[in-house]
């Protein structure tokens, strides 16, 4: 799968709902041809969607479990219709193995990463969300912009500092941490996170 690396420039272009899709057998009457209302019809909302100069893509996953396998459908539209997807079946994140040394890894590339942030994005609760990631990030390493999607999936700044605290030793450095304190609503959950940050800088 070719590289996507405006996502990472353009973060926001994930445009998806939060909703969870509907059930995966409807992935299955996708046809070349379909209009995007007749997807939306048949699958509920995407999960994300992405846009490039000549197509916009939009993408369904069910399943999501770091302990399962999950479906994925991947659509692209031109001019409102299907022109192509792709609908198979893979683990909601690809681990990583670590060294003998333990040290992290490379950073998290940009595929790996969306598979990442829409297995984080389809999970029920924060609970679940935190689960995702307590098993996706083991040495692995992220940058600012990447840390600040992940915060960005939860919906309170509790759960919120508890996301921080697993992505916190990924990060390759502390020139970005205000991007991931700007996450957080509550001043006093700020301070918090500052602490946490500072306290793994040293």
């Amino acid at each position: 799968m070719k590289k996507m690396s405006f996502l990472l420039l353009g973060l926001p272009l994930l445009l998806g709902s939060c909703a969870a899709a509907v059930s995966n057998g409807s992935a299955d009457d996708v046809r070349v041809g379909m209009t995007e209302g007749q997807v939306r019809h048949l699958l509920g909302a995407p999960l994300a969607r992405t846009v490039t100069p000549d197509s916009t893509r939009w993408h369904y996953q069910w399943g999501a479990d770091w302990h399962n396998r999950r479906r994925r459908l991947e659509l692209s539209f031109r001019d409102g219709r299907v022109v192509n997807f792709l609908l198979n079946e893979e683990l909601a994140v690809r681990p990583y193995a670590a060294g003998s040394s333990g040290a992290l890894s490379s950073q998290v590339d940009d595929d790996d990463f969306l598979d990442l942030l829409l297995s984080v994005r389809a999970a029920a609760t924060d609970i679940n969300r935190l689960d995702v990631l307590s098993h996706a990030l083991t040495n692995r390493r992220l940058s600012g912009r990447q840390g600040r999607a992940l915060l960005r999936q939860f919906s309170f700044d509790s759960d919120r500092l508890k996301a921080l605290s697993l992505i916190a030793p990924c990060l390759e450095g502390s020139d970005d941490r205000d991007l991931l304190l700007d996450t957080f609503t509550f001043s006093g959950y700020v301070s918090s996170a500052r602490q946490l940050l500072d306290a793994q800088r040293r």
